[in-house]
């Protein structure tokens, strides 16, 4: 009933842990697709090494490097089974990991994914930390998505890269989008939130090493994941409130108000961990984006003015049994009853 897919590239120090302990399942009844991106390591002879003892695996290897969207992708166009668990090279997972996903999944019917608690580790395994951000159960999507995905000040996912998914709805919002690079599953995520509801085990069932055992490149990297985060929450904002211009307008200044608040936080990573090349490439990119920088600016200044504005209009609008003047001044105010309430933002 389940095609594992778990992507690779390069971790052949930690992968043989990981597929041990998809191996160990108490869930049998799955295919392994292990989908290798061209690793230049020992990755290949462990797989194989793997293959030869168990049936249920699959291993490929690409000739060429495809980035982790057309890695992931290639896994889900290979499975043969409804549901889909994605998982990650390096991180371990708890024995019961495919019996919760599988029984939390195909026992409702409006969830279109499952994701739980995470934990970090340190080089011994030992946890360090879990997330426990929700509840056991099914997340309504629409909660999800706008209390959530929306209103995470660094454009932050509560759902990591690892879940359990329906294929056919995969297929139907087009698989992972390449154009979003590595964050290209928190795309799927709030894709599938649009119309679907989560489903959250609290139990942490998966755990990945410490960042300080995965060093990240300060330079060009940290600025490009902003991009791609941004232009992404954009777009389902956009999608989220497009039958409501007013909201659309408040939801799409609060995501610019957002974004300077983590691109200022880059930018401090970036002169924390100085490097020449970093700000060279750093420039480079954020050259490239003026218009958007200067877009920024724009209605950052127009939100205050323009948006009272449209907040009277709506009321106005919605007092036309009145006279225009009539209508104006009770429309005002209402408006000044919300900023008193401090509900007007």
């Amino acid at each position: 009933m389940v095609s594992i897919i778990l992507v690779t590239y390069n971790r052949a120090a930690r992968l043989k842990l990981s597929i041990q302990d998809i191996l160990n399942q108490t869930f049998k009844d799955f295919e392994l697709i292990i989908c290798d991106d061209c690793s230049t390591d020992s990755t290949e002879a462990i797989c194989q090494e793997f293959v030869a003892q168990d049936k249920r695996i699959k291993y490929y290897r690409h000739s060429s490097n495809l980035q982790m969207p057309a890695n992931c992708n290639f896994g889900i166009q290979k499975s043969i089974y409804p549901y889909i668990a994605i998982l990650h090279d390096g991180d371990r997972f708890k024995s019961d990991l495919i019996e919760q996903w599988y029984n939390a999944i195909s026992q409702n019917d409006s969830v279109a994914f499952v994701f739980n608690s995470i934990g970090t580790t340190d080089e011994n395994d030992n946890l360090l930390h879990f997330d426990d951000s929700f509840k056991e159960g099914v997340i309504p999507g629409d909660f999800l998505l706008k209390k959530i995905f929306f209103r995470n000040w660094y454009f932050g996912s509560p759902v990591w890269g690892e879940a359990m998914v329906r294929k056919d709805l995969v297929e139907q919002r087009g698989f992972l989008k390449k154009r979003y690079g590595f964050y290209a599953d928190v795309d799927l995520w709030m894709e599938l939130l649009h119309t679907k509801d989560a489903y959250y085990c609290a139990d942490t069932l998966i755990t990945g090493p410490n960042k300080t055992l995965q060093p990240r490149l300060f330079d060009d990297h940290l600025i490009k994941e902003f991009l791609y985060l941004f232009r992404m929450h954009l777009a389902h904002r956009k999608k989220a409130f497009r039958n409501q211009p007013l909201k659309l307008f408040k939801e799409v200044t609060v995501c610019w108000a957002q974004g300077l608040v983590s691109l200022n936080f880059r930018l401090l990573l970036l002169v924390k961990n100085f490097s020449f090349m970093s700000f060279v490439k750093t420039s480079r990119l954020l050259k490239k984006s003026f218009v958007f920088l200067a877009s920024w600016v724009v209605i950052l200044i127009l939100y205050p003015l323009l948006y009272p504005i449209l907040k009277l209009f709506k009321y106005v609008k919605e007092l036309n049994s009145r006279p225009l003047l009539s209508n104006a001044m009770k429309g005002l105010s209402l408006l000044l009853e919300e900023v008193v309430r401090g509900s007007f933002f």
